[in-house]
């Protein structure tokens, strides 16, 4: 797996994932993850939240946060 460079900001939301995850289930990283995910959609069902909405806004936010990192290594001084 590669490294790729993240904004301090996008380091810790992946830290503080990365804990949850952990907590959440012993499995290795990636299952852990799927695991997550399945039982996220099945607590949208109880809830009648749409899993897909979410995700899908949850895919809109990182592509910003995306953008947002790439625009900051854009920048001749980091802050």
């Amino acid at each position: 797996m590669t490294q790729c460079k993240l904004t301090s900001q996008n380091r810790q939301r992946a830290a503080r994932c990365l804990q949850a995850i952990t907590a959440y289930s012993q499995d290795d990283g990636f299952t852990a993850i799927v695991d997550f995910l399945a039982d996220a959609f099945h607590m949208c069902e109880l809830t009648e939240h749409s899993f897909r909405q979410a995700l899908a806004q949850a895919c809109r936010h990182y592509l910003h946060e995306i953008i947002d990192e790439r625009d900051y290594e854009r920048r001749p001084f980091h802050d």
